[in-house]
């Protein structure tokens, strides 16, 4: 068993740790650094920008993360050091989309109108137009085929969800007449100014490629960054590393840090053999953190099952939890989600909560997770090309919700202020955004008013629509409204999901935790032949693997898995042959 067992052990395990966090913040451009789960990626990039002097630097750095989430925290531990120098020009920290945007496509656009990058095409009521349905245009994920010049793109059919595809197949026009219809109203938004990360990469990579374009880009960037560091680099889609391979290509010095093992956006193009290519030109040796700094021994041991290699577990660097890996027999639910914990009879999320105390992790200190949303329980989800009043309906539910992620009152706010610019506003064209500067409205003042506005409504019901009609006609309107008799008004009946119980623990999908952490965490593996799958697939090649490794390396100290219970004691015999303490309760 890996991890510290003694005073000598743990002090040797701590230096080694800290080693190899050293090594990667000293490490030259290019390099690759691989990180296993809970190594400190952050904290080993940001302490290398902190070694940045203390003087005015002709050239700063760049560091890139996919979310919000990891930008945020490397500028507060910026500002945290006293550095607040180290988060403005030369230097840049922000998402990858944000780069894209700020230096390889907006100094290529028109002044006019002023080009905005949308999170997603949900930003905006933009609706596939001149077909006999209507479907929001980002119901249409796109793909993008980086190797071709230029870069081609089309309609990803087959990752369409199901709502989605039954309006298409139910539809008099062909796919390709659909696929005609998406693309021009998407040309019709770019010609207004809007694009999203997609877009982005599409004209980031026609410029890299056209010469007087990339002169143009090319030279200011090599002037500004002596280095740009990539994290989670595992996240790359394939058009993001061909435009790596580009900026790299160009002369500019790239870093990538990031855990191959955990590439789980299959489906948006990240494939782990891509980016070991890319990363043997990058460094021959790659510099790899292997110290866990968040999780016991027990749960490194039961992480290295999972990938891909044969590789030894991670080394446990600070805790010396032994609390063995529960295994629970569970009848699953048919459909919906109260599913049983076989030997008690009790649902499996209050026998987990029971187990949980008995090793001291409190309910409020766990997280149950799944594959996907249909296994979960106590999750509401936005259902897909929903009316706006059913929309509307769970973007009220949301602001009721007190264990509401921060993307979903996102979400939720962005619906509540849609509706109320199609009333106030009726005759504006444009997103949001452009009604709000033309009326020098403040992002913070609407979506104050918006989510006001949500908390008032009353609970959801059938004949809900009346009373969101007489709501928006008193709600105090935003300076520039010009409401025009019923314009604007969300028509039908809102389809109402059955709620559903509050669980007391965070509720999310693995790719929705990825970058979380807990002390305990239960993984629900409904489906047969999971044991067989564990214990013959490749990592490599199998994201379902992945899936489960990104899972149970969330724990800190405790991992459990609920599986059918005629699966039970094959994956306790498995994990006993490899040397993972478990327990079958």
């Amino acid at each position: 068993m890996t991890g510290p067992t003694g005073p000598g052990e743990t002090t040797s395990v701590l230096d080694d740790a800290k080693a190899q966090q050293q090594a990667a913040m000293a490490v030259s451009a290019p390099a690759f650094v691989p990180a296993c789960p809970g190594a400190g990626k952050t904290h080993v990039i940001t302490s290398r920008h902190l070694q940045s002097p203390r003087r005015l630097l002709r050239q700063g750095r760049a560091l890139i993360s996919f979310t919000r989430v990891a930008r945020d925290q490397m500028i507060r531990r910026c500002r945290q050091a006293g550095r607040a120098d180290l988060v403005q020009a030369p230097h840049f920290i922000g998402t990858l989309d944000s780069f894209l945007w700020e230096f390889l496509v907006k100094p290529r656009r028109a002044a006019e109108p002023v080009p905005r990058l949308l999170e997603s095409w949900a930003g905006i009521k933009a609706t596939v137009e001149g077909v006999d349905r209507e479907v929001s245009l980002y119901r249409f994920p796109m793909t993008l085929y980086p190797s071709q010049s230029p870069a081609r793109e089309a309609v990803a059919w087959d990752k369409l969800d199901y709502d989605t595809r039954q309006l298409i197949e139910a539809s008099t026009y062909s796919q390709q007449a659909w696929e005609d219809k998406i693309l021009a109203t998407r040309k019709s938004w770019c010609q207004q100014g809007y694009f999203t990360g997609h877009e982005a990469r599409v004209l980031a990579l026609w410029n890299l490629h056209n010469a007087e374009a990339a002169t143009g880009l090319l030279g200011p960037l090599r002037s500004r960054f002596a280095e740009v560091i990539v994290d989670e680099a595992q996240d790359c889609s394939a058009a993001d590393l061909a435009i790596l391979r580009l900026l790299h290509d160009a002369g500019l010095p790239l870093v990538l840090v990031g855990d191959p093992d955990q590439a789980i956006y299959a489906w948006r193009g990240a494939e782990p053999q891509a980016l070991g290519a890319f990363a043997a030109q990058l460094s021959p040796t790659p510099h790899r953190l292997t110290g866990n700094w968040r999780s016991s021994p027990v749960i490194c041991h039961l992480a290295s099952t999972l990938r891909t290699g044969q590789r030894p577990p991670d080394t446990s660097v600070v805790r010396d939890d032994d609390i063995p890996a529960l295994l629970l027999p569970t009848q699953f639910a048919a459909s919906g989600s109260r599913h049983l914990h076989a030997p008690t009879g009790t649902g499996i999320v209050d026998a987990f909560r029971a187990l949980a105390e008995e090793y001291a992790v409190p309910a409020e200190n766990c997280l149950v997770t799944a594959y996907k949303y249909a296994t979960l329980p106590g999750i509401t989800r936005e259902r897909p090309n929903t009316n706006t009043i059913t929309s509307l309906a769970w973007a009220r539910t949301v602001a009721h919700t007190p264990s509401a992620s921060g993307d979903d009152l996102a979400r939720a706010c962005a619906i509540a202020v849609r509706v109320l610019f199609g009333y106030w506003y009726p005759g504006e064209t444009g997103g949001p955004d452009r009604i709000m500067a033309a009326h020098r409205l403040s992002a913070g003042q609407v979506n104050r008013t918006a989510f006001a506005f949500l908390h008032s409504l009353p609970p959801p019901h059938k004949e809900w629509g009346p009373q969101v009609w007489q709501a928006m006609k008193a709600w105090p309107a935003l300076p520039g409204a010009a409401p025009q008799g019923g314009k604007g008004r969300p028509a039908g009946k809102p389809t109402l999901s059955r709620p559903q119980p509050a669980t007391g623990m965070r509720t999310n999908i693995v790719h929705q935790i990825k970058g979380d952490e807990a002390d305990g965490v239960l993984l629900l593996l409904p489906d047969a032949g999971s044991v067989q799958r564990w214990a013959t697939a490749d990592a490599a090649t199998d994201e379902v693997l992945r899936v489960w490794y990104v899972a149970v390396t969330r724990a800190r100290r405790l991992a459990a898995i609920a599986l059918p219970e005629d699966e039970t004691d094959a994956l306790a015999r498995l994990l006993t042959e490899r040397q993972v303490p478990v327990r079958v309760v």
